[in-house]
């Protein structure tokens, strides 16, 4: 226990592994801020998560999902036919339906208006979609939006279908509960269509968000011309009426490329799958593991080369003082600290981004040169005062 506390307790790693971090802080914070260039490095720390990676490499036979069911209406166009196809999901007595699309304005189809504000006239399960414009950042706060031109008129319920995605890319990774728009926080789209079919407040309607889970899953998905032919896949679920094959409403996902009414239903599952919510691991936690793990890093480099060294056999030193030799150890170890978090993510739904302590790791060899430097430094300020 004593050599275990003693070697935890060495100032040395520790001051290396602090420089590290300091060095990847300065790089993060100074440059990514006055120079553009280095922004890219920024965002992408920002933005990856394990979770993208654990996904893509623990792929598993997909799951059936029973509570929600997809109605693809991609070629139906007039909106005539489409308040007759919904309708037609209303037959078949579905808990509630959500819309991904806006009807924006009045056409000069008056028929069809007329026929599309009457449904929203005539049900109480249906939550309609309102978006935020895309070229207003979160920052300027969004106070332009689409909604149906139909929602102010007869009180229908509305969510805003806008995902949270990436600053670079347009990875969607997570699912908001409400959105601040003209001083008012408003439920997102799934918040309104999961509160509603709970009856109670599932999601609280504020500004935060939480991992979209992505286990692979399989949706019912029911073209509109057989609706009616289906309809036992409808009775008191969650259906959710949109275009599956709209290249414009294509986006990337830790799952790949995914139409965004498939990411609206992942969203969905994920508000009910509260067993299997994905937990990051953030914040001050995050940072002390990170640090223990480039700590450990260090000290594990600095005891190869001390055991090398210590050899008495001239080949055997030759051989392990190869640098092949150390950086297959590395890899060894790099491989064991994504094994380790990997089972974290399968067994206990943990995410662990090891993104920052690899980052750091990186500036060991100029964190290790600083700290000689300034020993070296101290010492001879200490003995010349000392022989003075």
């Amino acid at each position: 226990m004593e050599r275990f506390l003693k070697i935890f307790t060495n100032l040395r790693a520790v001051f290396v592994t602090a420089i590290s971090f300091l060095v990847l802080y300065i790089i993060y914070e100074f440059f990514t801020m006055n120079f553009s260039i280095f922004s890219p490095v920024k965002h992408i720390m920002e933005d990856f998560s394990m979770t993208h990676f654990f996904y893509e490499i623990g792929r598993k036979e997909p799951q059936q999902n029973n509570l929600i069911t997809i109605v693809d209406m991609t070629d139906l166009v007039k909106r005539g036919d489409i308040a007759r196809v919904m309708r037609q999901i209303e037959e078949a007595e579905p808990a509630v339906i959500g819309v991904d699309m806006v009807f924006k304005g009045e056409r000069a189809d008056s028929i069809g208006n007329q026929e599309i504000a009457q449904v929203a006239r005539d049900y109480d399960n249906i939550i309609w979609s309102l978006r935020l414009d895309n070229n207003i950042s979160i920052e300027e706060g969004y106070n332009y939006y689409y909604r149906s031109f139909f929602i102010e008129e007869t009180g229908a319920k509305e969510g805003v279908t806008n995902m949270v995605g990436s600053k670079l890319g347009r990875m969607k990774a997570k699912l908001s509960h409400g959105w601040r728009i003209d001083d008012q926080i408003l439920p997102s789209f799934i918040t309104a269509v999961v509160n509603y079919y709970a009856g109670e407040e599932l999601l609280p309607i504020d500004e935060k968000d939480e991992n979209i889970n992505y286990r692979p899953t399989r949706f019912e998905v029911v073209d509109w011309k057989d609706v009616e032919e289906k309809s036992d896949l409808l009775a008191d679920r969650i259906v959710l009426f949109g275009a599956m094959h709209d290249d414009v409403d294509m986006h990337i996902t830790p799952l790949g490329k995914m139409a965004g009414l498939q990411v609206l239903a992942y969203a969905v599952q994920t508000a009910f799958d509260r067993e299997n919510t994905i937990r990051e691991v953030s914040g001050f936690k995050l940072f002390i593991y990170s640090f223990l793990i480039v700590m450990i890093t260090f000290i594990l480099r600095s005891r190869r080369v001390q055991w090398v060294n210590a050899r008495k056999n001239p080949l055997s030193r030759l051989i392990l003082g190869f640098p092949v030799v150390g950086s297959f150890i590395s890899f060894l170890w790099v491989a064991l600290l994504m094994g380790g978090a990997y089972l974290l993510f399968d067994v206990y739904d943990i995410s662990f981004n090891l993104t920052y302590a690899f980052s750091a790791i990186a500036f060991l060899g100029t964190a290790e040169n600083s700290y000689n430097i300034i020993r070296n430094y101290i010492n001879e300020k200490v003995n010349a005062k000392n022989n003075s």
